[in-house]
């Protein structure tokens, strides 16, 4: 059940929200995109199917893809880098060395060490939280934060109910990726061509091996975005 349906073999469920290619087709009211533009989008949840030979999307949320950045890298921009490249150091050296490559100064290794732990006392502007730990505000926010100026920003809703910080420091909220629209890509691609950011891929997979990519995520152990290229 996802939507208020169940898929069936006369109505399935189209799977797959981020995609990049080239438009074979325009309607007559498109004026932005033309006909052999490469281009990158990002479904809405409830209109999925980005995997499929053929997509129709409407013009407002259809970019030109960055220049720099050929169609399976361009494929796993939008819903991430929408959140920011949200990079999760894991176990071992290869991670960590990822992380650092992406510009972190220092990264700690959440199966050995706690970050409210290494991170030295009210030292910190901002925490970006993409694990959604059950106590990263009620509890390890509090000690790292600067008082007064420190914010807390978190990938999904908090799972538990909240306390106020007793120095100061903000709860701003969770980051949503509703926001599908063509303006915000074109910022995006703005950051991307400059340098500014850039998508991780971990594999492609050719599309007869779809259910591999979806296995692979499953396992919640990936390096960066899982992309399947429909056309070869």
């Amino acid at each position: 059940m996802f939507f208020g349906k169940t898929p069936s073999v006369d109505e399935p469920f189209n799977i797959g929200i981020d995609v990049s290619g080239e438009v074979v087709e325009v309607g007559s009211d498109v004026k932005r995109i033309k006909i052999g533009a490469a281009v990158y989008a990002s479904t809405p949840l409830n209109d999925m199917g980005t995997l499929a030979e053929y997509l129709i999307l409407d013009e407002d949320v259809v970019a030109l893809k960055p220049s720099n950045l050929d169609f399976n890298e361009a494929a796993a921009v939008p819903s991430g880098i929408r959140r920011m490249l949200d990079c999760e150091a894991r176990e071992g050296t290869r991670n960590v060395e990822l992380v650092k490559s992406l510009g972190a100064d220092e990264v700690i290794d959440y199966t050995q060490d706690k970050w409210a732990d290494v991170l030295a006392p009210h030292s910190v502007n901002a925490l970006y939280d993409c694990g959604v730990e059950p106590s990263s505000w009620n509890d390890g926010a509090q000690l790292v934060l600067k008082k007064n100026t420190g914010r807390f920003i978190t990938l999904l809703p908090m799972p538990e109910p909240v306390k106020e910080a007793g120095f100061g420091a903000q709860l701003i909220g969770h980051v949503s990726s509703d926001d599908k629209s063509a303006k915000t890509l074109e910022v995006i691609t703005e950051y991307i061509e400059s340098g500014k950011a850039r998508p991780v891929v971990d594999t492609v997979y050719p599309f007869e091996k779809a259910l591999d990519a979806y296995a692979k995520l499953k396992t919640c152990h990936t390096q960066g975005k899982l992309v399947v290229q429909v056309h070869p």
